[in-house]
C-alpha cells in the first residue's frame, strides 16, 4: 500500500482490511479442494486421472497465488506494536508533517497501520539534516 504523508490518509483502510479478511478463507477453501482432489486421485485413481490432476493443479496454483498476494496486502494493515507506537509519538514530536498526518488519522477515528508507520519512518529519514 502506498502512503504519502503529505496527502490525506486513506479513508478506506479498514474496509480494505475487512475485504481481504473475507476473501482469504475462500481462497484457502479452493486450495483445500485441490488437495482433496489430489488425494482422491492418489487413493482411488480414476479413468479421468489427467483431468482431475489438471483441475487440482489449477485450483491449487491460482488461488495459492491469490492467497499470497492478499496476505501480503493484509500485512500492510497490521496494527502497531507498543514499541512502534512509541516511535511514532517520538516522530510526531520531531516533525510537524508527521504530527499533522497522525492528527488526520485520528480524525478518521482509527489507529495508524503498519504501512503508515513505515511511510512516516521513511519520510523522517528522507528529511534534510537541520544544522544550527
Amino acid at each position: 500500500m502506498y502512503i504519502n504523508i503529505s496527502q490525506d490518509p486513506p479513508a478506506n483502510a479498514l474496509e480494505l482490511k475487512k475485504r481481504y479478511l473475507r476473501l482469504i478463507p475462500y481462497l484457502l477453501a479452493l486450495i483445500f479442494c485441490a488437495i482433496l482432489l489430489a488425494v482422491f486421485q492418489i487413493v482411488f485413481g480414476s479413468a479421468h486421472g489427467d483431468l482431475i490432476e489438471n483441475i487440482a493443479l489449477v485450483l491449487f496454483v491460482g488461488p495459492g497465488l491469490g492467497f499470497f498476494y492478499f496476505a501480503e496486502k493484509l500485512h500492510d494493515h497490521k496494527t502497531l506494536s507498543a514499541k512502534q507506537t512509541k516511535e511514532i509519538e517520538d516522530l510526531c514530536r520531531q516533525d510537524p508533517d508527521i504530527a499533522a498526518y497522525c492528527a488526520k488519522v485520528s480524525l478518521l477515528e482509527r489507529k495508524l497501520i503498519k504501512a503508515e508507520y513505515e511511510a512516516c519512518k521513511a519520510w523522517f529519514e528522507d528529511l534534510p539534516v537541520k544544522t544550527t
